[in-house]
């Protein structure tokens, strides 16, 4: 039956293929051409590993290869050429604005395209080389400093580039130091016979090890080449969409660092970058916050997150950033971008009321910017 089965289905899905091909526009701007090129060799690749199946005498295993191969054009159809299919002006205009970030921050890699298709805030997906965000966040200016969180992602993964490899040297390092300090503590707990808290000691281990560190690291690349205004889209963020900030799993790992912890090591960054007066005004707001909504944490929040690991991942990173040799932000930088992201947010305190006009302003402003080049 399966033999019969894939010796239909294996052409089909080779025409798809080719169909997807042909669904790639070619009248786009030079912005989507670095998107084009990996998708078309992607469907490429899928064809030619559907042709070779398609060769072979059938064996259980073509089934298993097979669903790999659907999965992977399902997610080139869905990711890659539908971001392409539906490229807009605003999204023309924000992969100008991502193109202005990077070199403005000396990013050290291929820059990202844009698209606006997010269906799940702000995202990327390295292997495109995609960056997703909803779709009128271009009008606004508060949660844009989160472009500079997805923009380090790629970074860990980008291989045979000396330049990166100091910035993944110092993510390493980092992965240790966790590491090392969860494995004492579950010896600790071993010594104690306390089999909960070595469970927990494990879950909350795993959840660095494969999702925190690099959570905060793409924080950190974020306050360190933005400043402020990053930590502040941190907090508005944290008000509108978070949870509980010191949410803790006691034993699954998650996917993201508690608010909480992640504020701890901005501020310890902003601080280390020389923005001391700006970081204990954003301090106090957080404070404030956490007490209005009865906020604390766990009695095991802090064997999770202990300030001298999240300063310690702060220390990694701020020397990963450095040896990239990207440009920091300092109280001293002025260019356009980082000057309005941080603009926006003193405008925002400075008349709350009033921040709307003003935004439109400057929305316009930036948008006729973009169109001219």
């Amino acid at each position: 039956m399966l033999s019969d089965y894939l010796a239909g289905v294996i052409p089909q899905m080779i025409e798809r293929g080719r169909v997807l091909t042909d669904s790639i526009p070619r009248n786009l701007p030079r912005d989507y051409d670095a998107l084009r090129s990996t998708c078309k060799q992607y469907v490429d690749e899928s064809i030619l590993a559907l042709e070779s199946l398609e060769n072979q005498a059938f064996s259980p295993e073509h089934l298993r290869v097979f669903k790999r191969i659907v999965s992977d054009m399902d997610l080139i159809e869905t990711v890659g050429i539908a971001a392409l299919n539906r490229a807009s002006d605003t999204d023309h205009q924000l992969n100008i604005l991502i193109d202005k970030i990077a070199r403005e921050i000396n990013y050290p890699r291929l820059i990202p395209t844009v698209t606006t298709l997010s269906q799940n805030y702000f995202c990327i997906y390295p292997s495109f080389n995609l960056m997703c965000v909803p779709l009128i966040e271009g009008r606004f200016l508060l949660h844009l400093p989160d472009l500079y969180h997805e923009l380090a992602h790629p970074l860990f993964t980008e291989k045979n580039d000396p330049l990166l490899e100091l910035f993944q040297n110092h993510y390493r390092d980092a992965l240790m130091h966790v590491l090392n300090y969860f494995e004492e503590e579950k010896l600790k707990a071993e010594e104690r016979r306390g089999p909960n808290i070595y469970d927990m000691l494990h879950a909350w281990q795993r959840s660095w090890i494969k999702f925190w560190i690099e959570e905060f690291f793409c924080d950190l690349y974020g306050v360190y080449t933005l400043g402020p205004a990053f930590v502040w889209s941190h907090l508005h963020l944290a008000i509108k969409r978070g949870t509980d900030p010191f949410e803790l799993s006691l034993m699954h790992a998650t996917s993201h660092p508690c608010d909480n912890a992640r504020m701890i090591a901005m501020l310890y960054a902003l601080k280390l970058s020389g923005f001391h007066d700006v970081a204990e005004r954003i301090q106090l707001q957080w404070g404030e916050f956490l007490e209005e909504i009865s906020a604390t944490g766990e009695p095991e929040y802090h064997r999770c997150y202990p300030s001298h690991l999240i300063s310690k991942v702060a220390e990694y990173a701020w020397g990963a950033v450095k040896d990239m040799k990207v440009r920091i932000a300092t109280p001293s930088v002025n260019a356009p971008v980082h000057t309005l992201l941080n603009e926006a947010w003193e405008q925002f305190w400075r008349n709350p009321s009033g921040y709307v006009e003003w935004e439109k302003q400057a929305v316009a402003t930036l948008l006729t910017e973009c169109a001219r080049q």
